[in-house]
């Protein structure tokens, strides 16, 4: 299917709150993605770099024919090919869940793993850091805000919406200025603790910070205080299972989200 973007934090919230009641349904929080990539780093998972999904029409479920072997250029090459595909039809550089290919883009490399843990579209997470007044952003300013009720984390001012739920549905990050001060993380989020992190210049052209894998990483700042995961199609080696980033909780045309459930 193709991927629910271009909705803001509030609204995934609500629609994966109100997806199955009875399961506690809930929108993945930062530290529940950490423990699907610990569990898929484990000898219960595949144990080596998801294939990422290269689908550039934001299809579910893909996998890159080849492992990308260049960090992200904003390039199509062949060390990093991506294509778009309509529904339930594979590419010459992109196969479905289905298929051997498809496989690899599993947590556990068959059928029965998680998918879309690399690339795709990035993925918000009910992660949120504090303003400095303690409270959770609702998002970077007017403009681009969650759709919860609080304060900017940019400018000045307060967002009216949706009051945020219970805590116990979403992680909280302390304010910072720097998206590079990962001490701020929560033990088992897969963020911080994934370090050192260094960072590295592709082709004299992107400056980028790598993770476990060379995956991306980008910590909640305040300009940009909510959390996202995955990363998406045309990042290359850098999108993958360890990678985080940040973004403002608005409207986005390149992110998604995920439901849990419990059982």
């Amino acid at each position: 299917v193709y991927s629910w973007r271009n909705i803001n934090v509030a609204n995934a919230h609500l629609n994966s709150y109100n997806y199955k009641r009875e399961y506690d349904s809930h929108m993945m929080k930062n530290t529940e993605w950490g423990a699907v990539a610990y569990l898929q780093h484990s000898i219960y998972g595949s144990r080596k770099k998801i294939r990422i999904n290269n689908n550039s029409s934001f299809i579910t479920g893909y996998s890159a024919t080849a492992e990308p072997t260049c960090g992200y250029t904003a390039d199509n090459r062949e060390c990093n090919k991506q294509e778009g595909t309509s529904l339930n039809t594979d590419g010459t550089y992109t196969k479905r869940y289905n298929s051997e290919i498809g496989y690899l883009a599993s947590t556990t490399n068959n059928i029965s793993g998680i998918y879309d843990m690399s690339g795709g579209s990035w993925e918000y997470m009910m992660g949120v850091m504090l303003h400095t007044n303690g409270q959770p952003c609702a998002g970077r300013d007017a403009t681009y805000t969650s759709g919860f009720t609080g304060p900017y984390c940019y400018t000045s001012g307060t967002a009216s919406g949706t009051s945020f739920p219970e805590k116990k549905y979403y992680d909280i990050y302390l304010y910072g200025i720097d998206d590079e001060h990962y001490n701020r993380r929560i033990l088992g989020d897969a963020t911080g603790e994934t370090g050192p992190f260094e960072s590295v210049i592709y082709e004299s052209q992107v400056s980028q910070i790598n993770s476990w894998h060379n995956d991306e990483a980008w910590f909640p700042v305040y300009f940009s205080p909510w959390s996202i995961r995955s990363s998406y199609y045309a990042r290359a080696i850098n999108a993958g299972v360890f990678a985080f980033g940040a973004h403002s909780g608005s409207i986005d045309s390149g992110v998604s989200y995920r439901i849990v459930i419990t059982i």
